[in-house]
């Protein structure tokens, strides 16, 4: 049965480019917002030129915002300019209408990481991940129509573009660049740290492998050529410079932005980020990743308590 597509929900001709490449992926996000509408209101108003080809309301309507054929930044990618307006155009993006990541306070459940009465969200429509995953253990759980769309969207989607069925074995992983050129379906997550979409749902992933018969295909590593490795030298000239930035901070907030660097640089990992922009007397500080893995920034960075961590800006709770 062929999908029906709803047209009550669309980006004015101005909002999206109607130049696309040839499309040989497919992502999938949630939207960490109330409605499929409220969603397209805030794309409308944000004037950036945001936006997905799909949207899932919440009772598994598809609403197809403009023609798939086209594109919109969805990403949010941190990539050479050339790199990523190339990886954004060949990618279809699908939403699906959910409040993401819920924080736990009390016994309760909340949404949008704010602690009130209209925040709060009922346990039974959770998602308990049983560990911490990009910041979060629980998320709102999709609905069974939400998901039954996705399937039939994403079918009918690489059938008609013709795109690999195809996606990465570990899709719970951070891959960043390593898919530049991977041909398939992909989630959100697996090109940002800082994201949590769509939700770590193993039972929603294997639904996706098995009803869109998607094949699961190992990524390599970078090979040990591709790997840059800073010398003794580099390192303690990072670390002179980092202090530097260090000391402008407020007192306190620098001594969690130089224990997250020390935590980042011990043992195996050797991953090493460089401070610039630093806040006078502030809790802000921003960066650019030297060495490692991304992903352990985000990961340590909110272990340690950090109130922000995204691929570019570090910011500690003001006390």
């Amino acid at each position: 049965m062929s999908l029906i597509l709803s047209k009550n929900l669309t980006l004015p001709d101005d909002q999206y480019f109607h130049n696309g490449s040839k499309k040989t992926g497919i992502v999938l996000h949630h939207t960490v917002g109330g409605t499929a509408s409220s969603t397209l209101n805030w794309w409308k108003t944000d004037g950036q030129m945001v936006g997905t080809a799909y949207l899932i309301g919440r009772d598994g309507t598809v609403y197809e915002v403009f023609d798939p054929k086209g594109w919109a930044w969805q990403f949010g990618l941190k990539w050479r300019r050339d790199e990523k307006i190339k990886f954004e155009k060949r990618f279809i993006g699908i939403e699906i209408a959910s409040e993401g990541g819920l924080i736990e306070s009390g016994g309760s459940l909340y949404c949008f990481d704010r602690i009130s009465d209209k925040t709060r969200k009922n346990k039974s429509e959770a998602f308990d991940y049983g560990k911490d995953y990009r910041g979060y253990r629980y998320f709102d759980k999709y609905e069974t129509a939400q998901i039954d769309s996705v399937i039939e969207l994403v079918n009918q989607l690489c059938e008609t573009f013709n795109i690999p069925k195809n996606l990465p074995k570990n899709y719970l992983e951070y891959y960043e660049k390593k898919l530049i050129d991977f041909e398939g379906i992909i989630g959100h997550t697996m090109v940002r740290s800082d994201k949590s979409d769509p939700a770590p749902d193993n039972n929603f992933w294997q639904r996706i492998i098995t009803e869109c018969s998607l094949t699961q295909l190992e990524i390599n590593d970078k090979e040990e050529s591709e790997v840059i490795k800073i010398n003794e030298e580099d390192i303690n000239k990072l670390f002179e410079h980092n202090m530097k930035e260090l000391n402008k901070m407020h007192v306190p907030a620098g001594s969690m932005i130089k224990g997250l660097i020390m935590e980042l640089a011990r043992d195996e990992r050797n991953t090493f980020i460089k401070l610039r922009s630093a806040e006078s007397g502030g809790h802000i500080v921003h960066y650019d990743f030297v060495q490692g893995d991304p992903g352990l920034v985000y990961r340590i960075g909110l272990a340690l308590g950090l109130k922000q961590v995204t691929e570019d800006k570090l910011e500690v709770r003001n006390a």
